[in-house]
C-alpha cells in the first residue's frame, strides 16, 4: 500500500514539471525562472525519475518485444513445411499474425 501512495506522489510531482513543457511561447527566461521555482519547490533525485520512466517504458518495450515475436511467428508459420496440401488457412492465420503483430510493435514502441 505505501508503494502505490509513493507512486502517486512521484506522478504528482513529475506532473508539474511536465506542464512547463505545454507552454512554447514563453521566454528562455521565464522558463529558466520557473525551473528554478520548480526544483526548490519540488525534489527530485535520479531514483524516483529512473522508476517513474521505468513504469512508463516497460509496458511498452513488452508490447514491442510481443509484437516482433508475433511478426517473427508468422513468417516461421509460412516458412514450416505443410503436411496437407491445404495451405490457404495457415496463409490467412500467418498473414493476420503478421499484421497483427506490426501494428502491436509500432503502436507500442512508439
Amino acid at each position: 500500500m505505501e508503494s502505490i501512495s509513493k507512486n502517486k506522489t512521484i506522478a504528482h510531482d513529475i506532473e508539474h514539471f511536465a506542464k512547463t513543457d505545454e507552454r512554447p511561447a514563453a521566454s528562455r527566461a521565464d522558463l529558466l525562472d520557473e525551473f528554478d521555482t520548480l526544483l526548490a519547490s519540488h525534489q527530485l533525485d535520479n531514483k524516483m525519475t529512473k522508476r517513474y520512466l521505468g513504469r512508463i517504458r516497460l509496458p511498452r518495450l513488452i508490447g514491442g518485444i510481443g509484437g516482433v515475436a508475433l511478426c517473427v511467428c508468422a513468417v516461421l508459420l509460412v516458412l514450416m513445411p505443410s503436411t496437407s496440401h491445404d495451405n490457404s488457412m495457415r496463409y490467412i492465420v500467418a498473414s493476420g499474425m503478421l499484421i497483427g503483430g506490426a501494428y502491436i510493435a509500432v503502436k507500442f514502441a512508439l
